[in-house]
């Protein structure tokens, strides 16, 4: 018996709903399992995503098993807001009857990228018996520092545009369309009952019960776990920070990917798939086949302008030969040594910056990677040292120090980015952090600000590996701004920045000696003439930034659109999606993020589903539009509002 596909198995769950997952069996039953867990319709969008996926871990003797959340795709029952705990029960359950089928032998692995990786973490913390090992791909563990609000600072495009996106997703009906209507009944139950995914987060800016709800407690992880990042992703420091805190054996592979598959990424891309297989085998077949005698830790070097990054294996994470070294603010430098006098700087904050910065892009686009910095590191504070002598490797999390004070406004955003200078002046991002300072003390309880007080802000930079070539410099620029990665304030505060033995701003790096870096390794390509989208059709993806000089204000709008085959190839979905975000440095308290979905499925029966979304975002409130048309005829509209 050849490979097969089994198609909307229902899976019940202990309070009466079903999870409706398909699985691609291997010639050989029973086998080991593994499973994705998504709220991204396994019957259209998710589905020809993972097509190939599933089709390789199935040809390697795996049953792949890939499953719809509670309340979306062909599963009953209704979604609760995003992260919510009890997908890890829902997870849970999936896991223990997959182990229970007869084509499975009782091992089952879980992974998945982004939310699937989320979803691995949060399984894996309420350990089902059979769950044996997991690999989290571009996810995190820990969503309010990681993705909704980094530093306390409300996340924008790269969560409101993915909001939008849902509302859209929780209309779209199931494309598994059974005869009996069982599909009709767990539609219309969710069109008419569901909220959309977002809409209480704006209501919860510090880190309270709400958001410790959704937070996965890694300690309580014992199974196997291979971490899988990039650093230029939405979750760098979200795949590293987990590493030392898991219990039972593990592995960390981070490249210098955005937020996609490893194997189609346009740079450095792996055949990661196959590295994965290999935990399986070690985990789920008990293959003696070293995995666990390797070096634990891969890590992708990056390089700046006219430097060559590498692949390296090292022995843990934090890097364990990495030294604090500390670079002190002065004036316009960053020195050594701390600066004999007391000095300070002010800044207006310019809430237009943050464009040429890593895009956040949760849709898997592939797109962002940061531009030149220079023109936004000349609007900012920014310090740079003198050519290095020597090259300089920074593997770890900086952390900046900074004393401020503000002079005028209620809140301020500090932002750092740590860079690579060029001879040339081009200015290489290595690295960015983030803190609402009234979070200076804890994202649990917010502090006031006093006019003129000088108050000391630690801000956290997120992971990175990047080498800085002799002769080139670094600097660390200071603003209040990175949009549309966070919102602005609500005005332009002006903060002053103090320097000297009193006040000792300053960055602390993890730097590794030269000769103390781990050994070259050497990462298996994925073929390039294998097709990854087999279902796909035809695929456009946009990134435009518009200045409007008359208005004072910057816009960026980002989005795709696709068409591809169902997964059971008798259906077609195309979708086409936009967030568009706006802000003018004459009334930051206008700045809006704008996001317009629309999805047309041509059904196995026939039919023709027509799915529009539109939502208005701003820093306070969501405001949301849906509407579904059935063969021409409008059968629901319905609007939200947080």
């Amino acid at each position: 018996m050849g490979n097969r596909v089994e198609r909307n198995l229902l899976v019940p769950l202990s309070d009466g709903e079903t999870l409706a997952v398909d699985v691609h069996l291997p010639a050989d039953q029973p086998s080991p399992a593994v499973v994705s867990y998504y709220p991204y319709h396994k019957d259209d969008v998710i589905g020809g995503f993972f097509e190939y996926a599933n089709r390789y871990f199935a040809e390697q003797g795996y049953a792949a098993v890939l499953a719809d959340f509670r309340g979306l795709g062909s599963s009953s029952g209704l979604p609760g807001e995003a992260m919510n705990a009890r997908e890890a029960d829902d997870g849970a359950e999936l896991v223990e009857w997959i182990a229970a089928q007869p084509w499975c032998d009782g091992s089952v692995g879980m992974w998945g990228l982004s939310y699937g990786g989320i979803t691995s973490f949060k399984t894996a913390a309420v350990r089902p018996p059979h769950l044996k090992a997991i690999v989290p791909v571009i996810g995190s563990a820990d969503i309010y520092l990681d993705w909704v609000y980094p530093g306390g600072c409300l996340n924008c495009l790269g969560l409101m545009g993915w909001g939008s996106y849902m509302v859209a997703m929780q209309m779209v009906p199931p494309m598994f369309q059974d005869p009996e209507g069982r599909w009709m009944e767990v539609w219309w139950n969710r069109l008419h009952n569901a909220r959309p995914y977002i809409l209480d987060w704006h209501g919860h800016p510090e880190r309270d019960a709400f958001w410790d709800s959704k937070t996965t407690a890694v300690e309580d992880i014992d199974v196997p776990t291979f971490l899988i990042g990039g650093w230029r992703d939405i979750f760098p420091e979200g795949m590293v920070s987990p590493y030392s805190r898991l219990s039972g054996p593990r592995k960390l592979l981070m490249g210098p990917w955005l937020h996609c598959a490893p194997d189609q990424s346009p740079f450095e891309p792996v055949d990661y798939l196959a590295e994965i297989t290999r935990w399986w085998d070690r985990w789920l077949r008990d293959e003696p086949n070293g995995v666990e005698n390797e070096a634990p830790v891969t890590l992708y070097v990056q390089a700046g302008e006219g430097g060559e990054g590498r692949w390296k294996h090292e022995e843990a994470w934090p890097v364990p030969t990495a030294e604090e070294t500390t670079l002190f603010l002065d004036g316009a430098k960053l020195s050594g040594e701390l600066a004999d006098g007391d000095g300070s700087r002010s800044y207006r904050t310019d809430p237009t910056l943050g464009s040429y910065s890593v895009l956040w892009d949760p849709m898997a686009l592939g797109l962002g990677n940061p531009q030149n910095q220079a023109p936004e590191d000349a609007l900012s504070l920014a310090y740079t040292s003198e050519p290095l002598d020597t090259a300089m490797e920074i593997t770890g999390s900086p952390e900046a120090v900074l004393y401020v004070s503000v002079e005028e406004g209620d809140e301020a955003n500090l932002v750092v980015k740590l860079c690579d200078v060029a001879p040339s002046g081009h200015s290489t991002l290595i690295s960015t952090g983030w803190l609402k300072l009234s979070h200076r003390d804890s994202h649990r309880q917010s502090v006031g600000l006093v006019p003129g007080e000088v108050v000391e802000a630690r801000v956290a930079v997120w992971a990175t590996s990047y080498e800085v070539a002799a002769g080139h410099r670094l600097r660390v620029s200071v603003s209040c701004a990175d949009f549309p990665r966070v919102w602005p304030t609500i005005t332009n505060p002006l903060i002053r920045l103090h320097t000297g033995p009193d006040h000792p701003s300053r960055i602390v790096l993890p730097v590794v000696p030269a000769g103390a870096s781990g050994p070259v390794a050497e990462m298996p390509r994925p073929d390039p003439g294998l097709d990854r989208a087999p279902l796909g059709i035809d695929y456009a993806h946009k990134h435009i930034v518009t200045r409007d000089h008359a208005k004072e204000s910057i816009t960026v709008e980002v989005g795709f659109s696709s068409t591809m085959h169902t997964p059971s190839m008798d259906g077609r979905a195309h979708v086409d999606t936009e967030s568009i975000a706006t802000v003018s440095r004459r009334r930051p308290d206008g700045a809006r993020l704008e996001g317009n979905t629309t999805f047309v499925l041509d059904t196995p029966y026939g039919s023709r589903f027509i799915v529009e979304a539109r939502t208005r975002v701003s820093a306070r409130e969501l405001t949301a539009w849906g509407r579904v048309e059935a063969d021409g005829v409008p059968i629901f509209e319905h609007r939200w509002h947080s």
